[in-house]
Parts: structure tokens; sequence; C-alpha cells
């Protein structure tokens, strides 16, 4: 898993889209929370992904995207692991 903390996000590559997730200052406690605390934004190469940033790019992708709790557990664990 590709991924890139900041300050204030998560962001998890996962062509052709970033998932981002706000950084909670407490411990999200289920996946439904954390994905309602997520968008989806589309970019073009994975390379854009050296140099995201969220704030400049197009609205977020609407819907239609499924992921499974295998694939969700490890980014919950990881986004509760690094708090503000």
């Amino acid at each position: 898993m590709e991924y890139r903390l900041t300050d204030t996000h998560l962001y998890i590559l996962e062509y052709p889209g970033v998932l981002c997730f706000a950084r909670p200052k407490y411990e999200y406690k289920d996946l439904g929370e954390l994905m309602e605390n997520s968008s989806l934004y589309h970019i073009s190469t994975p390379e854009d992904f050296e140099s995201f940033d969220h704030t400049k790019v197009s609205t977020p992708s609407e819907g239609g995207s499924f992921y499974f709790e295998d694939f969700l557990n490890p980014i919950l664990k990881l986004v509760n692991d690094n708090k503000k």
C-alpha cells in the first residue's frame, strides 16, 4: 500500500484515484465512520501521487467505488495509529 501522511490527512494511492482520509483527534470507531471522512480524487498517472495536493485537484468522484473490509481494515489501523 502506497501512502503519504501529512499534518491533516492520510493519502492512499488507489490508481487511478487517491483516497484521502482526515486524520482524527480520536480513533475512528469503525469502518463506517472512517469512510464518512474520506474522499476519492482522480489522478492521471501514479507519478502524480508524488506531488498530490487534495486542495488543487478537481472535485472528488461521486460514489460507485466499493471497498472490502480486508482493504479498509489496515487503513483504519493506519489512520488510528497516526492520530493528530
